[in-house]
């Protein structure tokens, strides 16, 4: 497989709290230093615990969050450089990464038609007549399981698994290369998620589209990622193929997340890990590894200066080098 998009080093700070002209104002670290490769037909998924970093993560990649420092590659140009005197690059990169969001209640203008909805950004973006994105709208529509009438209907009109077929639809559009999957299924019910999931299977191996899958429930994240990375308090802790990181975590955070989800059949016993205390602020992380005071060998932790980096423990599996995390 080719790269699709590269991100080196990324970095995002924001300025909190203070007074006038942000004097008295403390840094929050979102993301640091965050590394990691999505090829082209692949998906990556992140997970973590809500506030490790993934959703500012996915911000930056959508050019909605600028990086404080690092940068995004795509098409052998840094994204945000490029983008500043290159306006033909910059739309050639919105239209190829485009994004499915997490409630499909909110992420659709209820005063607009779906015909509009989901032609408005063939009418910004391209040279097309309207009834040639009339024609592209029905198309979409039939391609994500609904009808070509209901391009006239309101969002109201739609139940939350159809909504959210529509906002698949409206990510298709541009013939996008990646889109950004933050939460897809997370606010429909069970029996409409497998569906969802199947369809962006579907529509990936039809169009050899890339996913950013951002979620927490690992089920769906076994499903349907290729390659996978555990963030914590905005590092990446581990990064693997999907089965092998389910298979073999090398990570104590790694382990305490696998062993919360729900096995894959009710008759497998697995030990459970309780990790004690809370989450740090990343306003004042500790010194050295992020999750040495959470760690379950934190007493023999010789890791409060210098924080691990990852490094490659087997063919395509890294993890943070820290004594008292891995295995």
């Amino acid at each position: 497989m080719n790269n699709l998009i590269e991100l080196k080093n990324l970095k995002k700070i924001f300025q909190v709290g203070g007074g006038f002209m942000g004097t008295g104002s403390k840094n929050l670290t979102a993301v640091n230093n965050l590394s990691l490769v999505i090829e082209e037909g692949q998906t990556y998924g992140l997970v973590g615990e809500s506030g490790c970093g993934k959703t500012t993560t996915a911000k930056m990649i959508l050019m909605l969050e600028e990086p404080t420092e690092g940068s995004i590659i795509f098409n052998e140009k840094d994204v945000f450089q490029a983008s500043k005197t290159d306006q033909a690059y910059k739309q050639e990169y919105k239209s190829s990464v485009q994004a499915v969001f997490q409630d499909p209640w909110a992420s659709l203008n209820p005063r607009m038609r779906v015909r509009d909805i989901i032609g408005e950004p063939l009418e910004i973006n391209s040279n097309m007549t309207k009834k040639q994105i009339r024609t592209r709208v029905d198309e979409l529509l039939v391609e994500v399981g609904l009808q070509a009438y209901q391009s006239n209907l309101y969002p109201h009109e739609f139940s939350g698994g159809q909504r959210q077929r529509l906002g698949v639809a409206r990510a298709l559009s541009l013939n996008p290369k990646l889109i950004v999957l933050d939460e897809p299924v997370s606010a429909l019910d069970v029996s409409i998620r497998a569906q969802i999931m199947n369809l962006l299977v579907d529509l990936q191996k039809e169009y050899n589209l890339s996913y950013l899958l951002i979620a927490h429930h690992l089920a769906t994240v076994r499903y349907m990622c290729d390659k996978m990375g555990v963030m914590y308090l905005g590092n990446l802790m581990e990064e693997a193929d999907a089965s092998e990181l389910f298979d073999n975590p090398l990570h104590n955070y790694t382990k305490a997340l696998m062993s919360a989800a729900l096995p894959s059949h009710p008759d497998i016993v697995r030990d459970e890990i309780i990790l004690e205390g809370d989450v740090p602020s990343p306003i004042n992380p500790p010194p050295g590894c992020v999750f040495q005071p959470r760690c379950l060998n934190k007493d023999k932790c010789q890791c409060t200066k210098t924080p691990p980096v990852l490094e490659e423990k087997s063919p395509n599996h890294k993890v943070a080098n820290c004594k008292c995390c891995t295995s």
